[in-house]
Formats: C-alpha cells, sequence, structure tokens
C-alpha cells in the first residue's frame, strides 16, 4: 500500500490486524470473515516501524517469545528460532541484546519474531522508515528473499514509491482514506 502520511495505510493495516474495528465492511483472510475475532485468533503478525523489541531479552529470546508463551518443547523452540535466524542472516547474534545491535539488525529480528509463528498475512507497517538509504536498499532485496523463501502474503505499507516498486506484485494507492487505484507491477 503506497500513499502519504495519514492517508489511511497504517489504519488499513490495524483493521487487519484486528486492532481496530471497522466501522462498515469486513474483513476476509482466506475468504473467512474476521471481522469480529481478536488479534490473537487471527493468522496475521505486524512488524512494526519501531522494532517493538523486549530490551531486557535477547535476540533469541526475542524470537522465541511467543513459541515460550505456547509452552512449546525447548527442542522445538530452538529449532525454530535457529530456522528463523539463519533466515534473516542473525545466527551469529543469537546470544545480543537489542541494544548490541544495528538497526537493520534489530529490524532483522522483528521480522523473525512475526514470522516464526508462519502466519497467513504479514503485516509491515513502514518496517525500513528508520534506517539509511543504503541499509534501507539492502533489507528491500532481503525482504524480497524471505517473501520468496515463506511464500506467505506480507502486506507492505509505504510512502516512498520506489520501495513500493521495488518490493511489490501489486500496488493498492491510497489517499485521504480511499485507494484510488491498484496494478500489478511487472518485474
Amino acid at each position: 500500500m503506497l500513499g502519504p502520511s495519514g492517508c489511511g495505510k497504517t489504519t488499513l493495516l490495524r483493521l487487519i490486524a484486528g486492532f481496530d474495528v471497522p466501522d462498515i465492511g469486513k474483513i476476509f483472510l482466506d475468504k473467512n470473515n474476521v471481522t469480529e475475532l481478536p488479534p490473537n485468533e487471527r493468522s496475521v503478525n505486524t512488524v512494526f516501524q519501531n522494532y517493538a523489541l523486549f530490551p531486557h531479552l535477547s535476540v533469541f529470546d526475542n524470537i522465541a517469545f511467543s513459541l515460550n508463551l505456547k509452552k512449546k518443547s525447548k527442542k522445538y523452540i530452538k529449532e525454530q528460532v535457529y530456522k528463523y535466524l539463519l533466515l534473516v542472516k542473525l545466527s551469529e547474534h543469537a546470544n545480543k541484546m537489542p541494544t548490541q545491535i544495528s538497526g537493520g539488525q534489530k529490524q532483522r529480528v522483528s521480522i523473525a519474531r512475526a514470522l516464526i509463528n508462519e502466519p497467513k498475512v504479514l503485516l509491515l507497517d513502514e518496517p525500513l522508515s528508520a534506517l539509511d538509504a543504503k541499509l534501507r536498499q539492502q533489507l528491500l532485496i532481503d525482504l524480497d528473499a524471505i517473501h520468496d523463501e515463506v511464500g506467505i502474503t506480507f502486506v507492505y505499507v509505504t510512502h516512498d514509491q520506489q520501495e513500493a516498486l521495488g518490493v511489490s506484485d501489486r500496488i493498492a494507492v491510497m489517499n485521504a482514506g480511499d485507494i484510488l487505484q491498484g496494478y500489478k507491477v511487472e518485474k
């Protein structure tokens, strides 16, 4: 989803995630009406622009957090966390604290933490906006590769046209709460 600040992109993500309830209309995921379901009952996870990492937990424990809540076995958690650490190219940083890694690495931890639950949809709310241009470009390439690897739907919100064109299969252009046009990106 592409559009200027304040056009409704993040609101639409919040509706999909279940953080907000629509005044009218319905939200469907895999042809199932999820409008009334709370966020924890939707197969959706969100990556925020501010990382939202737990500062007192290591990289490993941040990624493992939801699996620990679900009381998965230690063996399963270790296998899954290292699978996703490898996917986001952070295997050697598992024991570091969030204060010991860069912004780009923090965003990779956020992505791994969101993907470890194997959602049907990953919502990305301007995930690269806090990064410098060079790092943003590299993470954009990596996100595209991660998308191809995991094979789930990514809903990516940005105000940057180049970013949208670089990572998207389809783009919805938004303004003032409306989708003005949508089109398929030829690659």
